[in-house]
């Protein structure tokens, strides 16, 4: 195929460098999602083998960490049901969690640990990724604004003035205008998010840490503000905390109130966060559908519509993999997924012309 690829701006310019580089299976539930989960890890093996240490790949594993009984009894059937689908996990009591990582000082019933997960540089990873395309003949252009797709007797012929067979729109919480522009009605909203790093503590966290009220702050539709607690070391050594999920636009503001109720959540669980000096603050926009799954796939809007978004915040996971699984369909391969509970088409999009 010849591939051309737009960027409005830089490669890794929107939300792929603003998130904590993670991926995950220890939030997820059995199902599809789990399944592209799964994939997408895997992936990140070659990933690493093509970019070596410019991926920067810590395979530190993941522990949630439980407070309430109530999480904490449900957690152990969510384990079962993963380990069975074929993820490495198990349940640890107190003692162990505070062997594991010793700055878990606070509130603790037990925790899930997830061995392979992974933190990586996502935005590294998306421009050697670019780099690799042109190397193979694909044309990159940054700089260039796609304000609509082309649509002409029920087929796609062109985006941004560039004449295409084929287009996919992998624009983030960007997607639904450019999906819209080609007769796809596309619900995905941004979802903002907000982290705080600390200063440079090395040592502080071994693991990638997560309270086990995250999973319900992910799944809820609510646009209103939910705060769970996420604490890691980033790759250079700082301190990372998050997370905040509400949808209110395309606000990227920072709201201090909104750090204040993170780093008081992390300090629950540990302590030792409030010993740290804050060294900055961001927020970035997660592309959210209903549901909870992403779009995958084509869109009988147009013949030769395609599309990759709504990963929420599981993009640097789930986004290697889509690209994978988008040009195996493109290229009418067998998919490595079923991608049917991906359709773009589920949330009752007009019939193809």
């Amino acid at each position: 195929m010849s591939v051309h690829l737009l960027d409005r701006g830089e490669i890794s310019g929107g939300t792929t460098g603003l998130g904590e580089g993670n991926v995950l299976c220890c939030d997820k539930r059995p199902g599809p999602e789990l399944g592209l989960a799964m994939h997408g890890l895997a992936l990140y093996d070659e990933l690493e083998e093509l970019l070596g240490a410019e991926a920067g790949i810590r395979r530190k594993g993941a522990l949630v960490v439980h407070v309430d009984e109530g999480s904490w009894v449900a957690e152990a059937e969510r384990v079962a049901a993963l380990r069975a689908a074929g993820v490495e996990c198990e349940l640890l009591e107190p003692e162990a969690v505070r062997v594991a990582e010793p700055e878990l000082a606070g509130e603790l019933i037990g925790a899930s640990s997830f061995p392979h997960d992974l933190q990586c540089a996502p935005r590294a990873i998306a421009r050697g990724l670019a780099r690799a395309a042109e190397t193979l003949g694909a044309t990159l252009e940054t700089g260039r604004a796609a304000e609509s797709v082309g649509v002409d007797g029920g087929r796609v012929n062109g985006v941004a003035g560039l004449a295409a067979d084929a287009v996919v729109i992998a624009a983030g919480a960007w997607s639904a205008p450019l999906a819209r522009s080609a007769g796809l009605e596309l619900p995905v909203e941004p979802r903002k998010g907000q982290l705080v790093q600390l200063e440079r503590r090395p040592d502080f966290l071994r693991h990638k840490v997560i309270d086990g009220s995250y999973m319900a702050a992910v799944e809820s539709e609510d646009a209103g503000l939910a705060v769970s607690t996420v604490v890691e070391t980033t790759l250079d050594g700082h301190v990372l905390v998050g997370s905040s999920r509400e949808r209110r636009g395309f606000d990227l503001s920072v709201d201090g109130a909104v750090s204040e109720a993170l780093l008081a959540s992390a300090a629950r669980i540990t302590p030792g966060i409030r010993e740290l000096a804050i060294d900055c603050a961001w927020a970035g926009l997660r592309p959210w559908l209903p549901g909870g799954l992403p779009a995958i796939g084509a869109s009988a809007a147009a013949e030769g519509l395609w599309v990759a978004t709504g990963h929420e915040g599981a993009g640097v996971a789930h986004g290697p993999v889509t690209g994978r699984l988008i040009a195996q369909a493109i290229c009418a391969e067998e998919t490595t997924l079923d991608l049917a509970a991906f359709s773009p088409d589920r949330f009752g999009s007009p019939p193809a012309l």
